[in-house]
């Protein structure tokens, strides 16, 4: 059968405790040794005593993690339901998952999970219709998955992929380019890349990444981040020879990000403090896209701290951007590059009564997710701002994953809900259609559970939001087992969505719930 991943286990296991009597007797569970280290905060003395824990090579670390294991593997094995949980959760999650689309030249770039493949391999088509190819099986790269593909990258021709992998699940990553005719790598090798697109130059000679200095030996996943600087990568030279492009020493700590618009004429520069919604915000003129010139002096957007400045794109000299200046709902705006003063900038999009959770620039127009009262709803605005009307979406969910290009006037979702599979669609202005694209087999009948949406009141009298799950006519009368699940942090939304390990509890009576807890982005800055 195939291997689970940690985390449905941990559910399964779970779920098996929910749905059986408690477990009487009480678990012997290994001391933990104290360590003695204490530190001075400016007069204040503060004992760590768990510190020798953060020496992971330590041998007494190793020991402890075995003791704990010698008690835990043994309980969750003795579980009446785990092997049930196992068998079911391995059955609904043996279907067919795509990504969206990236489009490089006229070809499409997705992943694409077959079912219970460890990781999804990256497939290329000529067009929607033509058949796809695959360019690379991250499954085929480590036996034991331990390696993952973290991201990729088409070059604008389609004709190389960049490619990070990550090793243990450590955000560091290595970067490779594969011949995508050849079907092998080239000899290039970029490490220690994190927090970082990869961002090519249109020519197809190069891109853009950002990364850190090399970590001392024996301390990669301890050492400090600091440092954090763009380089540019020329293909068929050695790391040594990347040139630095844009970093701040003065400002160590925070996080470097490059990105080139479409059309291949500007460098976008965002800088931010660790995970703070705000950033500062640079670009480059490369000048003529086929021999663009990377040591393009930088110059200033936004550095004043005070909002988020997310590019979404650019028509010739204007970029257009999301924020949240003036805004708590969020707004697009157009900074012209020629005169990129603040006192220049012109709202496109106004804020609206609802969260404007993300925007796109596709097909000569923008594309526009809000979020009313966490249901997604799709909309369309010209370049200048005027109204084209609204998405019909498939049903009462949530949009995830803009997509599309420019110069091309298909737009490319992903749409879910509560009791139906991500599936990836593509939308037609022509027709004013949507269209599934390798529409997922549904592997549950949802015909008989229901979603419905509520309000609950917090302490302080506020209204939150949640979405509860389950069997049709199950009454609501508190004698139910629910898993409750939220977050609340960073500006992240929680939408309602499907999740493959939820109908196993669904089906034996569970109540799923998720909440809208303050903190995320459904109501905007705000929130």
């Amino acid at each position: 059968m195939q291997r689970l991943p940690a985390s449905l286990v941990l559910v399964a296991a779970l779920l098996g405790c929910a749905a059986t009597a408690p477990v009487q007797r009480l678990l012997d569970y290994p001391e933990t040794p104290r360590g003695d280290v204490v530190e001075d905060y400016h007069g204040t003395r503060v004992a760590d005593p768990w510190r020798w824990m953060e020496d992971l090579d330590a041998p007494a670390v190793a020991e402890w993690v075995a003791a704990q294991n010698a008690v835990t593997t043994p309980y969750l094995a003795a579980l009446p339901l785990q092997a049930h949980f196992r068998a079911r959760l391995t059955a609904l999650w043996d279907y067919p998952r795509t990504g969206v689309p990236e489009i490089r030249n006229g070809h499409l770039f997705y992943s694409r999970n077959s079912g219970l493949q460890r990781q999804a391999p990256v497939y290329r088509r000529a067009g929607p219709d033509a058949p796809a190819e695959l360019v690379l099986d991250p499954n085929a790269i480590s036996a034991d998955g331990s390696v993952s593909l973290a991201q990729y990258a088409p070059s604008p021709d389609a004709r190389l992929l960049a490619y990070a992998l990550a090793e243990g699940g450590a955000d560091w990553r290595t970067i490779r380019v594969r011949d995508i005719a050849a079907g092998r790598d080239l000899p290039d090798e970029v490490r220690w890349m994190r927090f970082s697109e990869i961002a090519w130059t249109h020519d197809g000679k190069g891109f853009f990444y950002s990364r850190y200095p090399e970590p001392p030996a024996h301390k990669v996943l301890e050492a400090a981040l600091s440092g954090h600087a763009l380089y540019y990568h020329r293909i068929g030279t050695p790391q040594s020879a990347d040139v630095p492009v844009y970093q701040r020493p003065d400002l160590p700590g925070w996080v470097v990000g490059g990105s080139v618009t479409e059309d291949g004429r500007y460098l976008l520069i965002t800088l931010a403090q660790g995970a703070d919604n705000r950033n500062r915000l640079l670009y480059a003129d490369l000048g003529d896209p086929l021999s663009p010139r990377i040591d393009a002096p930088v110059h200033p957007i936004a550095e004043s701290d005070d909002a988020e400045y997310a590019p979404i794109g650019n028509a010739g000299a204007l970029l257009y951007l999301r924020t949240d200046r003036l805004a708590p709902n969020r707004k697009v705006i157009a900074v012209d590059t020629r005169a990129p003063a603040p006192a220049n900038w012109r709202t496109v999009v106004p804020e609206q009564a609802e969260a404007l959770e993300d925007a796109a620039l596709v097909g000569g127009r923008i594309a526009a997710h809000y979020l009313v009262d966490v249901r997604s709803r799709l909309r369309l605005f010209a370049l200048d701002g005027a109204p084209q009307g609204e998405i019909a979406l498939p049903g009462v969910g949530s949009v995830f994953g803009l997509s599309g290009r420019q110069d091309t006037p298909g737009l490319w979702y992903a749409f879910s809900s509560p009791l139906m599979p991500t599936t990836v669609y593509r939308y037609d202005p022509a027709t004013r259609r949507s269209t599934a694209f390798e529409p997922p087999a549904a592997p549950i009948d949802a015909g008989g559970y229901e979603t419905t949406a509520g309000f609950a009141t917090s302490a302080d009298g506020t209204r939150v939001p949640f979405f509860m799950t389950a069997r049709k006519g199950l009454p609501r009368d508190g004698a139910n087992p629910v898993m409750l699940y939220g977050y609340g942090g960073f500006a992240v939304s929680t939408l309602p969505a499907y999740r493959a390990d939820v109908p196993a509890w669904l089906e034996l009576g569970g109540v799923w719930v998720t909440a809208n807890m303050r903190g995320g982005a459904e109501y905007g800055e705000g929130w």
